[in-house]
Order: C-alpha cells, then sequence, then structure tokens
C-alpha cells in the first residue's frame, strides 16, 4: 500500500510563523518635556491664568491685580493689549478658559479662609474680546456655591478643601477642578454653562498628590491637562481617553519637572496647532515670570 508523503509548508507561510512567535516589545511612552521660551513682562508677574484667542496669549491675574485681560504677543515678547473688565473686581482670578463662543474667568480662589460666599464666574463674549476696544462688559455671571460645604467658619491660610484654580469649559459645561491643600487631592465639580445662581455638583476625587492650578483639554484628542505643583517642583497630569460626560480616562499619567525646582507654574493652554504652552508666576524663591512649552519627545 502507498503512503502519502506531507508536502512541504511554503517557505513564506514557515517566516510568518516565525516572525509570529518572536517576542514584541511595547514602544517606549513618549516622554513629556518642559522647556523655557523666556521671562514674561513685568505686568504679567503674577498672572494666574491663560488662553489663546485671535493671534493672542490672554493672561489674567492673581486676586488684588486689576480686572484686566492682558494680550500677549510671542513674537513681539509684549503686552499690545489690555482690556478692563467693566464692572468687575478681581477678588481672585486664578483661571480663564473658554469653549467655541465664549471666554470664563474664574474668579473662585479662596485659599485665604475658605469661606467666601461670592464665588463667580465671568462669561466674556469671544467676539467683544476681538475686537478693538479697551473694556468689555460681562454677558453674564455665574455665582455659586459647592453643595457640600455647608460650613462657612473662617479657616486658617491655604487648609481649606474649597480652593480652586483649575477648570475647562466644555459646549454645556464648567469642570472645576479643587486645589486642596490637605489631602493634595482634587475634587471634581460641575456647572451648567449658563448665566445665573447655581451650585456646583460634586462628581468625582482623584488623587493628584499634588496642588493643581490650571487645567486644559483637547475634544480632538481626549486629552486633559491638569498642571499643579508641589512645594518643590511643578507636574504635569495627562489623562488620556478623558470623556467630560462621565469624568472617565483611559490612562493617567503624571509627569514631575525636578529640573524647575522652585517653580510656581499658573496657567496652561493648549493653542490651535496643538502645542501646549505653560506660564509661572514669580515665585518666592525669586524664579521670574516665565512662559514655557511643553513637548513630548
Amino acid at each position: 500500500m502507498l503512503t502519502k508523503s506531507h508536502k512541504p509548508l511554503p517557505m513564506l507561510g514557515l517566516m510568518l510563523i516565525i516572525i509570529a512567535c518572536i517576542p514584541r516589545e511595547e514602544p517606549p511612552e513618549k516622554v513629556l518635556v518642559l522647556e523655557q521660551i523666556g521671562e514674561l513682562p513685568a505686568v504679567l508677574i503674577e498672572n494666574s491664568g491663560m488662553t489663546a484667542l485671535g493671534d493672542l496669549i490672554w493672561f489674567i491675574n492673581d486676586g488684588g491685580n486689576e480686572a484686566a485681560l492682558y494680550g500677549y504677543n510671542r513674537e513681539q515678547d509684549t503686552v499690545v493689549r489690555t482690556v478692563v473688565v467693566k464692572n468687575s473686581i478681581n477678588s481672585d482670578w486664578e483661571d480663564i478658559s473658554q469653549n467655541e463662543n465664549y471666554i470664563y474667568i474664574g474668579d473662585f480662589g479662596n485659599n485665604a479662609s475658605g469661606n467666601r460666599t461670592d464665588l463667580r464666574i465671568l462669561i466674556i463674549d469671544q467676539s467683544d474680546l476681538l475686537a478693538d476696544i479697551d473694556t468689555v462688559t460681562p454677558s453674564g455671571i455665574i455665582a455659586f456655591h459647592y453643595e457640600d460645604q455647608t460650613d462657612f467658619t473662617p479657616m486658617a491660610e491655604n487648609t481649606s478643601p474649597y480652593d480652586c484654580e483649575a477648570f475647562i469649559a466644555t459646549e454645556d459645561s464648567l469642570f472645576l477642578f479643587t486645589k486642596d491643600w490637605q489631602s493634595l487631592q482634587t475634587r471634581i465639580y460641575s456647572l451648567s454653562i449658563e448665566s445665573g445662581t447655581q451650585t456646583a455638583k460634586f462628581r468625582k476625587q482623584w488623587n493628584v498628590s499634588g496642588l493643581i492650578t490650571a487645567a486644559a483639554w483637547s475634544s480632538e484628542k481626549q486629552e486633559l491637562f491638569l498642571l499643579g505643583y508641589t512645594p518643590l517642583f511643578p507636574f504635569i497630569w495627562l489623562y488620556s481617553g478623558f470623556s467630560p460626560e462621565d469624568l472617565s480616562f483611559v490612562k493617567g499619567n503624571r509627569t514631575d519637572f525636578s529640573n524647575f525646582f522652585g517653580t510656581q507654574t499658573e496657567g496652561i493652554l493648549i493653542s490651535a496647532d496643538g502645542s501646549i504652552f505653560i506660564s509661572s508666576e514669580e515665585s518666592t524663591t525669586q524664579k521670574p515670570a516665565a512662559l514655557f512649552t511643553a513637548r513630548f519627545q
């Protein structure tokens, strides 16, 4: 009886089997690098937030300064426009954000005693800011309180869990990220973008191991950036796959910038071309107010 001989595997099939058996290494993660571009003008030594609109970076300053927006031209390295916000007081402006039509200014700093009852967010029409004027009137004001803050007894400075320096704006909502001086976590609250009196709804709490000072997000890339600092150095949290609907994310990664010891970072923005810019204020360690770029490499 004749036996059938097995045909040899084609060379291509054998090669595919060999390749499939080779262990695969995941590509190395890109590293976020911080680089100083230059120092900021003297009028911005107490900057507390920034956003990009038109050809300018628009800064706000911390509490006690003028209630104004400063249009900074990077190429000229100077403030080319100052727009005063009429009928407003800068009690403690801490961050600035925007959606498709409006600019939002967060007057919600609350570190002095933690018992402010006049927390608010100013709403500025983008078209008003782009016009060639030196004053602007808010198109609305959101007055709010935190739903879980029931005790307004004054606290010692820098001890309140109801301090806030960071938020983002979506098409219909604002999301606030608190700066908790005790637990070093951030509590997330939501508000509607509608003008009026509101209650900030508690949504989630994240362990960030630091003090959050600014936020920015890219709806296209689904990336949320939280900027902050420890008493020693600045850091950035990047939440990939971030969804503002349920505040979920696929992965969170923190980068510490220990080579910028003593730098107090205050503002972050994502430009139209995807570039990431960061600002710092003049610090107690004599670090000057500066502008940085953060990039992956």
